[in-house]
């Protein structure tokens, strides 16, 4: 009898897992196709394959970038160190771009500022010529003539055709930047003063040199000037030092002025005889970096300084605040 009951219920079971996986198996077709169906649903007012060149206009302005063997360049430049990820997702977003609305009955292109457009995007691929997206007037609200209280949104054609669409205001946005918006800028490793092991500052021609280093087995640490192999080289008070290093820790690159500048334009940041140059090793991830800034002039709205690493011709802001903390340090001469 207990086999019996045992058989019925195994086999009652078997049935509900069966029918557990049937109800699974139809909600998952029945979400796929809702998703399909949403996706079929959608306005698209390009769809290209292998977007390998972009060219964006805007008024007298004209950016050129080229894709060659994976890798984004500024048609004018190839030394012009281009952020990937936003040259990729621009092509992305001009391969296929998203329209919010699809104009059934359409005027003449000039009706919505596409006869003559200052905003331009080519857009080369596998076809022979290149195409054209062409953005125009913004989206007036319903009813309004008032623009500051219309949606974001603008008009879109590609060049050569009828159909006008509606698209949010990315492009637009992206039309407005400059050369310098793409630029994969330089950047200072992430550290805290006290993963600086090794200090050189040198200021109006006196270079001071400092190291740190473990002085017990529990973890203490004193600053030494020039070298630690000598207890008479040893600070009296390590507090300056850890200033200075929480200061030079503390600087960070803001925006590039200069991606490539010649021995002429770095003079005229200041950066021939720099007003500071700070040289720096800190330990992080089992390996020792060594970093060494130049500081030049003040920019003239006041607001940062002009800076280049050893080794590049670029020239970088970095925020006043920031880099007079380091030129104001109190340590031993």
């Amino acid at each position: 009898m207990k086999k019996s009951k045992l058989t019925i219920a195994a086999v009652a079971l078997a049935v509900l897992l069966a029918a557990y996986a049937g109800l699974t198996w139809q909600q998952k077709q029945v979400q796929e196709k809702a998703r399909k169906a949403e996706a079929d649903a959608k306005l698209y007012v390009t769809d290209f394959d292998n977007v390998s060149g972009i060219s964006i206009e805007n008024g007298d302005r004209k950016l050129d970038f080229t894709l060659e063997d994976g890798t984004w360049y500024y048609a004018k430049d190839k030394d012009c160190p281009i952020r990937q990820s936003t040259l990729k997702s621009l092509a992305d977003q001009l391969a296929k771009l998203p329209a919010t609305r699809r104009l059934e009955e359409t005027d003449e292109l000039a009706a919505y500022g596409l006869a003559d457009p200052a905003i331009r995007f080519e857009i080369t691929t596998g076809q022979e010529s290149p195409a054209t997206l062409l953005v125009g007037n913004q989206v007036k609200a319903s009813g309004s003539s008032d623009l500051d209280s219309a949606p974001t949104e603008y008009y879109a054609c590609v060049s050569g055709g009828s159909q006008v669409y509606t698209i949010g205001s990315s492009l637009t946005d992206t039309a407005k930047k400059d050369l310098y918006d793409f630029i994969q800028q330089e950047s200072l490793p992430m550290i805290s003063g006290s993963d600086i092991r090794d200090l050189s500052i040198t200021k109006d021609g006196i270079t001071s040199h400092f190291i740190k280093k473990e002085v017990d087995g529990q973890g203490n640490i004193a600053w030494f000037k020039d070298t630690a192999d000598t207890e008479a080289n040893r600070l009296p008070d390590n507090a300056p030092l850890n200033n200075l290093a929480e200061a030079v820790g503390g600087l960070s690159i803001r925006s590039c002025v200069n991606y490539k500048a010649s021995d002429e334009e770095l003079g005229s940041y200041g950066l021939g005889t720099p007003a500071l140059t700070l040289t720096w090793t800190c330990r992080k991830d089992a390996k020792d970096i060594t970093t060494t800034l130049h500081v030049g002039s003040l920019n003239p709205e006041g607001t940062g300084y002009y800076t280049r690493l050893e080794g590049s011709q670029a020239v970088n802001l970095i925020d006043k605040s920031a880099v007079e903390k380091c030129m104001n340090a109190e340590y031993p001469g």
